[in-house]
């Protein structure tokens, strides 16, 4: 399911966690990763001024992808330095030049600066339809002993993303935790109750597949908050939503990508 890494990076230290992630993923899952800096004179105020931009703001990328790959011996990296608005960049190079199929991202700014400015991560995420991993502290990967915890808020998941995350336990080889948030109590039990027994039948006894349902509306952040309480109950490693048709809502996307306590695995 996960064929090649695309890794954002950056000078900032605030992307070390989602570089070391990215480097854990390709040792663990043997895959390649593209490392792709990429520079956006527009930001800095100068690019209209500039007869190449390109000249002025690329010997920068060039130094950050040299010390990068240097870093790395037992990974295959890729470095690309391409310009340009970095959600924008990134879709081209996953739609038209098929430089990765799943995105590593960690936060690009400062809790402040996306107050005034918004999500980077999420006008990512919104542009570019591929798996991606938002990572914004150091966490092991999911194994034995560490499961994966699969939240939605649809009234089901659909057979595609059930066969992702059946995927996803077993490239890990993870125990699996489904969690719904919403308001439909009893229509939602049967969604669960219907996906755990697919997921056992499927994965066999060597996996472990468990369900909770969180009841809530009306409180901001409610979510986000039953969310936290059962990775903590559960030892949770990474949070998978599956954001296949209407299983994920926009609102439930934007909470956990910004602010849970684990990382946070988008299935597309």
């Amino acid at each position: 399911m996960f064929s090649k890494l695309l890794l954002p990076l950056d000078p900032s230290k605030r992307l070390k966690a989602a570089t070391d992630y990215s480097l854990t993923l390709a040792r663990r899952l043997k895959l390649p990763l593209v490392a792709a800096y990429i520079a956006n004179p527009a930001k800095t105020g100068a690019g209209s001024d500039l007869q190449d931009p390109e000249k002025c703001f690329f010997p920068l990328g060039e130094r950050e992808l040299k010390r990068f790959a240097a870093s790395v011996s037992d990974v295959e990296v890729e470095p690309l330095l391409r310009c340009g608005e970095r959600n924008l960049v990134l879709a081209h190079m996953v739609a038209e030049e098929q430089a990765g199929d799943t995105l590593v991202l960690g936060p690009f700014r400062s809790r402040l600066t996306r107050f005034f400015t918004g999500s980077e991560v999420e006008r990512i995420l919104e542009d570019v339809q591929c798996h991606a991993f938002v990572v914004r502290h150091e966490q092991p990967l999911p194994g034995p002993g560490g499961p994966a915890l699969v939240v939605f808020d649809g009234s089901q998941l659909p057979e595609r993303a059930m066969g992702l995350v059946e995927q996803l336990a077993r490239t890990f080889g993870c125990d699996l935790e489904l969690l719904h948030l919403g308001e439909d109590i009893h229509g939602a039990a049967a969604a669960l109750d219907d996906a755990v027994q697919e997921l056992r039948g499927k994965l066999g006894g060597e996996f472990h597949v468990t369900s909770t349902i969180a009841p809530l509306r009306g409180l901001w952040q409610r979510n986000l908050a039953a969310t936290n309480r059962t990775i903590a109950a559960e030892g949770v490693r990474l949070v998978v939503l599956p954001d296949i048709e209407d299983a994920v809502s926009a609102g439930l996307l934007h909470e956990l990508v910004l602010d849970a306590h684990r990382p946070v695995c988008v299935l597309r």
